[in-house]
């Protein structure tokens, strides 16, 4: 028996659920629309992803006060900065290893979500679907052609994306109707 603090909380998180993924949907969308601006956008946001955690390295090194890791983690900040430039000034180069990390994340993503559809007594049937569908745009990302794989990545993040949100948008409204 499901007291009325309980309805109400099922209730907000099914309303959140839907909202975050009609919103993952959108992009995907969007994504879908400009494919070549979703790799070089991706390229961008690991550049600056890779610039901010060597510099926030850097810092960390002149904060500590041992000597144990000080010179490890200043040429791992050194090298996440280089890197970073290097991404950066060389997008189309770094494409390459984009499509590596994003076919790695799709198959990590979708055994993980394989893994865990016994967690969740709801929504299986599409986890399983999103699942699925992210371990074969992964394994197919790996098995083409680099050039191919590169044109055809905005297209299967915007896919990828679309089935998440679809995925979690029925979850929540099986929690909400369950509230």
């Amino acid at each position: 028996m499901i007291d009325n603090q309980q309805k109400m909380l099922l209730k907000r998180e099914g309303n959140s659920g839907i909202i975050m993924g009609a919103l993952i949907v959108l992009t995907g969308i969007f994504m879908a629309m400009a494919p070549v601006l979703t790799v070089v956008s991706l390229t961008a946001l690991m550049a600056m992803v890779l610039l901010v955690v060597g510099m926030c390295t850097l810092v960390d090194v002149f904060r500590r006060t041992g000597m144990e890791r000080r010179m490890l983690d200043g040429l791992l900040g050194v090298f996440f900065v280089i890197l970073a430039f290097l991404i950066f000034f060389n997008p189309v180069g770094s494409a390459v290893g984009l499509v590596l990390w994003v076919a790695i994340w799709f198959i990590v993503r979708g055994v993980l979500e394989l893994a865990g559809m016994g967690a969740s007594p709801y929504g299986r049937s599409f986890m399983a679907l999103d699942a699925i569908v992210n371990i074969v745009l992964g394994v197919t990302l790996f098995c083409m052609n680099p050039l191919m794989a590169q044109a055809a990545l905005g297209y299967y993040v915007a896919i990828s994306l679309m089935f998440w949100g679809f995925s979690l948008i029925h979850r929540s409204i099986l929690l909400k109707h369950l509230g």
